[in-house]
């Protein structure tokens, strides 16, 4: 007979170990180590990080509590807040960064998710739509005086970069707070065919060039400043105020894109405000274009959604490294929970499914059948027959 393993141990199997074993073994990650390896370590934080653990004491006594289940688990028995604390602050964070890449690259393959964005890329012949922003995770500069202050504040930024239709991450890059956002812009692989949105802060004609060099193209709000001279007028009407072809006419930016593009002007709230949009996309009408960046805001909803799900605003360490390792772990973690929640066809959300498998990691049931309980149990507590606060019991 088969036997159940527990639910956290179902969960992990969606890591690739091979791979993981092979980075580990290229970073050395486990020389002169005897018991406490990277793949318990992982482990270890990927508990911490299903479970919302809050400190290293927390991590220890949690797991203590279910000291008979951690060598099945694979966690290992040689569990301490020390053995947690030196590989957070030891192990070279490579080897988690390119998990997370890994893990990142695997999500890219989950069902679609925004069916309306799906058959607009299929309408357009485009190959994905994603979200390009920054968020900023703020550090104590007392306990961590390795960041560079800014505004009296520490922190480090996650660059990331978002699949809307899939609305899973495609990219991270952690840096430290005070680097801009436009920066990086262009070290993004960008694809052929692919549309990127960007907000304001991306405007650099270097980075948009970057895109169109690629075959891909852009969506980025225009900054104020930016000159252009107009090439053409082209038909607008309803909630479009213009819809022009232009070219940049300061020295800058036109050395930077000296090509043509289109700017888009769409009023917002009524026609109290304009928004001013560039791209290099000629087909699309102009009210997809500025309903497209309102799909942007997908990747500030995802932000906020690790940050209050998922232990990446308070860490288990103050040194760089440390607190690099702790983030990767957390989009690891996103990772497989969205791979799980896929391959098992869960229709609910993503913060659904965390709660259910975060409380039920040490038991012994298949995740599928840990879903039909929970669906036949949520519908059992609308039972009319169920006593009410406010009324007569029925029967």
């Amino acid at each position: 007979m088969t036997q159940i393993p527990y639910v956290f141990n179902q969960l992990t199997q969606w890591i690739p170990k091979d791979a993981f074993d092979r980075l580990v073994g290229i970073y050395r990650g486990n020389a002169y180590v005897k018991d406490y390896t990277c793949w318990n370590h992982l482990l270890v934080m990927l508990w911490a990080q299903l479970t919302s653990r809050r400190s290293l004491r927390d991590i220890e006594t949690s797991l203590r509590a279910h000291c008979d289940k951690l060598y099945r688990m694979g966690i290992g028995r040689h569990v301490s807040r020390n053995n947690i604390a030196n590989s957070n602050a030891r192990r070279d964070v490579s080897i988690y960064r390119e998990l997370a890449c890994r893990m990142m690259c695997r999500a890219s393959t989950v069902r679609m998710r925004d069916k309306g964005l799906a058959e607009l890329a299929e309408r357009f012949s485009v190959n994905g739509f994603f979200a390009v922003d920054s968020s900023t995770v703020t550090l104590s500069l007392d306990r961590c005086p390795w960041c560079t202050p800014q505004e009296g504040r520490g922190g480090v930024k996650l660059h990331t970069m978002y699949d809307l239709i899939r609305e899973t991450p495609r990219i991270c890059l952690i840096t430290g707070h005070e680097e801009r956002d436009q920066t990086f812009m262009e070290d993004y692989p960008y694809e052929s065919g692919c549309v990127y949105v960007f907000d304001k802060a991306y405007m650099k004609t270097a980075g948009l060039a970057a895109v169109n060099a690629a075959g891909g193209y852009f969506i980025v709000r225009r900054k104020k400043d930016i000159l252009y001279d107009v090439l053409e007028d082209n038909p607008a009407g309803g909630t479009v105020m213009a819809d022009r072809t232009i070219r940049f006419s300061g020295r800058c930016t036109r050395r930077g894109y000296p090509g043509p593009l289109r700017m888009v002007s769409c009023y917002v709230g009524g026609k109290n405000e304009v928004m001013q949009f560039l791209t290099n996309n000629t087909d699309m009408p102009a009210e997809t274009v500025a309903a497209l960046y309102k799909h942007r805001w997908k990747i500030e909803l995802f932000f906020r959604w690790i940050k209050q799900h998922l232990r990446i605003t308070s860490f288990y360490g103050t040194s760089a490294n440390a607190v690099m390792v702790q983030i990767y772990t957390a989009f690891t973690a996103y990772c497989v929970l969205a791979l799980a929640a896929d391959a098992l066809k869960y229709k609910g959300s993503l913060y659904d499914f965390s709660n259910l498998v975060s409380v039920s990691l040490t038991e012994k049931v298949w995740l599928k059948d840990l879903i039909t309980r929970y669906e036949d149990a949520k519908g059992d507590w609308h039972d009319e027959r169920w006593p009410s606060l406010f009324g007569e019991v029925r029967y």
